[in-house]
């Protein structure tokens, strides 16, 4: 069994699992509700985010119930001229995973459990935008290209079109038991440069920061860059801070000496949807915590998009080009909030 099967299995177990709590919890909301007292609204809150706009194209399988998420919904998607047969070849960063399984299901027909085993990614943001370049998939859905690889498509001649569809938030994780619960840019970056080195400089109980990064080629390390550090270099850190993807990052920064030493990141969707770790925190930054709300909003310090990318020489007319069209409408940004994603909107 290769790794990146073992990673995808880890993967779709956790949301497996995280299912299974989403329920759990909508029940208790729902009870809590329920028992609202004499003269108090019972309505749930409005949505602080319009709601979706009605989806034509996108409608609900009336044999199959819906979950509070959308995740497990089995819907189906009307492209003309784009069905399973001609279905193009889709790769994408980890954590829009869910999201291009709920794609294939919607378009080929099949349920999401079959397209969840159908549906593999690359793996690693940096190997994902270099498939298309190998002509190993005609279209992405991909978080930002680590630095270098736009070099590699200009030296190959080949253009590329680029379009926002969704946006994520770059997240900070330490353990639970962490008193620290907000880090100013400034004392990320200084914890990150090797200027801050006690989490007694920052607000928490004396002890030293172990501060993990990912490899230059995830998507989360080009973000990290990106958003944080700027011009700024960091440090270097010890290999074994440097796992090889973000659930491994989550797990070690969880576990890693049980004393809430260890500091990562990750991006808001897969550390909070994805691979929840109840042993994990997720830090506020210049005090404002990481939510759906505050990256739609953008009041959330750390955010930036994600992208559908196809040759610019793709045929009009084209699966790529035909499914990457409909990634730009009304009705899809409705399926990417469906499933929780945040979209551009």
């Amino acid at each position: 069994m290769t790794r990146m099967t073992m990673v995808t299995m880890m993967i779709r177990m956790n949301i497996k699992i995280g299912r299974v709590f989403a329920v759990l919890i909508t029940l208790l909301f729902v009870f809590v509700l329920s028992g609202c007292g004499p003269g108090r609204d019972a309505a749930a809150p409005a949505d602080p985010v319009d709601p979706a706009p009605e989806n034509p194209a996108v409608e609900q399988n009336q044999n199959e119930t819906s979950d509070t998420d959308g995740q497990d919904r089995n819907i189906t998607i009307n492209i003309p001229g784009l069905n399973a047969e001609n279905y193009p070849r889709v790769d994408g960063s980890t954590a829009n995973l869910p999201f291009i399984t709920k794609l294939y299901s919607g378009i080929t027909g099949v349920s999401l459990e079959e397209a969840e085993a159908a549906v593999n990614i690359s793996g690693g943001t940096g190997m994902v935008w270099r498939n298309l370049l190998w002509d190993g998939a005609d279209i992405l859905i991909v978080y930002e290209a680590p630095e270098g690889i736009m070099d590699e498509f200009a030296n190959e001649g080949i253009k590329l079109e680029i379009e926002p569809i969704g946006r994520d938030g770059l997240v900070f994780l330490v353990n639970k038991a962490n008193p620290v619960d907000n880090l100013t840019i400034e004392q990320l970056q200084g914890i990150y440069t090797g200027r801050i080195t006690d989490w007694g400089e920052v607000g928490g109980s004396p002890g030293p920061i172990s501060a993990f990064q990912r490899n230059q080629e995830s998507g989360s390390q080009t973000l990290f860059l990106k958003l944080l550090m700027g011009g700024l270099t960091p440090m270097t850190p010890p290999t074994d801070l440097i796992p090889d993807s973000m659930a491994g990052l989550i797990e070690a920064v969880a576990t890693f000496d049980g004393a809430g030493g260890a500091i990562g990141f990750s991006v808001f969707y897969y550390a909070d949807l994805m691979y929840a770790n109840p042993d994990l925190k997720l830090l506020s930054v210049d005090g404002i915590a990481p939510s759906f709300d505050s990256i739609f909003n953008e009041t959330y310090p750390l955010i930036n998009d994600f992208y559908v990318v196809i040759r610019a020489d793709s045929p009009q007319g084209s699966p790529e080009r035909l499914l990457r069209d409909w990634l730009l409408t009304d009705e899809a940004a409705a399926l990417l909030k469906d499933a929780r994603y945040v979209p551009v909107r």
